[in-house]
């Protein structure tokens, strides 16, 4: 069974490549631009993992992470962000990424051999 991702971030560009390279590679991705759509990914509960972006327009990340937590207790959350200052940290990964990495993150992430 593959494992399901829900990715938010108010790009749609990201939005499209991330799907596009973690499709490539066998996980089942749904993707939310804004509250609206989300809502609507929600009813796909429950998710694996979660990517999202830091700065959303109309969300908070806090507010993002106890909504689709309701429905997906123990989902993994990973956070992306091109302005936030923590390369250090297990759970984000730094925009611009390579595609290679981001597929790395995730299954590290998930604990999933490479």
């Amino acid at each position: 069974m593959s494992r399901k991702i829900l990715v938010v971030d108010d790009e749609i560009l990201i939005l499209h490549a991330v799907k596009k390279a973690l499709t490539k590679v066998g996980y089942h991705v749904t993707v939310a631009q804004n509250r609206q759509e989300l809502k609507t990914a929600l009813r796909n509960a429950p998710y694996d993992l979660m990517i999202s972006d830091l700065h959303m327009e109309d969300d908070s990340a806090e507010d993002i992470i106890r909504r689709v937590k309701q429905t997906s207790p123990t989902i993994k959350v990973l956070f992306m962000s091109g302005t936030a200052n923590q390369t250090d940290a297990d759970n984000f990964i730094e925009k611009p990424f390579k595609l290679v990495e981001l597929r790395e993150k995730v299954r590290s992430f998930l604990h999933e051999p490479s």
